[in-house]
């Protein structure tokens, strides 16, 4: 019972409408992981909404503040929050927050977008990932899918994407908590060379409460939806 929500919502996303598996003109088959120049202080914003109410939230701001050979350093900021993350140069997670959780580092990275894409990928993963505040280490899984090809439009345009669904189990599981059970999409397109929407919800089961129906002991947690509205490239010699 405890996971039943969890696998409902599994369903009903496998009877959604099929997206297309065939890439719009001048897309390829498969798509690699586009080469990114990124500099010092190249910022990208996205606008924000509550998605089960459609209410706005703040924006999020990622400014890059250090580019190494393997690894791209960002600030990010939300309203009043601010936190760093580090990225492989394909954009897939070393130190990045889990969706309504803390900051975590992973290894091997948290496979975001397991290059090459294409209509119909599928990947199972496993990874660790270490809350940099306490030491202790989470064991991840991973279920990945690339659902197909979706053009979408956000506040910086129009875009041909891959739409990629994950379903994540934090491994967080303490005491009268379960763990955190997360859906996140990603709608990557490659002509920009990164993801131009992104939407992050979840939910745990809270073995303290008493009640009849287990359906009240599932906690549904923040489920947010994220829309590119800028990306601006630092002015040479200027970061």
């Amino acid at each position: 019972m405890k996971k039943l929500c969890f696998v409902v919502a599994l369903l009903i996303a496998a009877c959604a409408t099929p997206l297309p598996q065939t890439p719009p003109a001048g897309m390829p088959a498969q798509v690699a992981a586009t080469p990114v120049t990124v500099a010092v202080g190249d910022v990208w914003r996205y606008t924000a909404n509550d998605g089960y109410t459609g209410l706005p939230q703040p924006d999020f701001t990622y400014r890059v503040t250090a580019v190494q050979n393997n690894a791209i350093t960002v600030e990010a900021q939300h309203g009043n929050q601010a936190w760093a993350e580090r990225y492989a140069r394909d954009w897939n997670w070393l130190e990045h927050p889990m969706t309504n959780l803390q900051n975590f580092r992973y290894e091997p990275p948290y496979p975001a977008l397991p290059f090459p894409l294409y209509a119909g990928k599928t990947w199972h993963s496993y990874i660790n990932a270490t809350d940099p505040a306490t030491g202790r280490v989470n064991r991840v899984r991973i279920d990945g899918k690339v659902l197909g090809w979706e053009r979408v439009t956000v506040p910086a345009g129009q875009y041909d994407t891959l739409k990629i669904e994950r379903y994540v189990y934090a491994g967080n599981a303490a005491f009268f908590r379960g763990e955190e059970r997360i859906r996140e999409y990603d709608w990557y397109a490659p002509q920009a060379g990164f993801v131009v929407r992104h939407e992050g919800l979840s939910e745990y089961v809270d073995t303290s409460k008493s009640c009849r129906f287990a359906d009240c002991m599932l906690i549904k947690n923040d489920w947010t939806v994220m829309q590119l509205a800028s990306h601006r490239k630092a002015a040479p010699g200027r970061p």
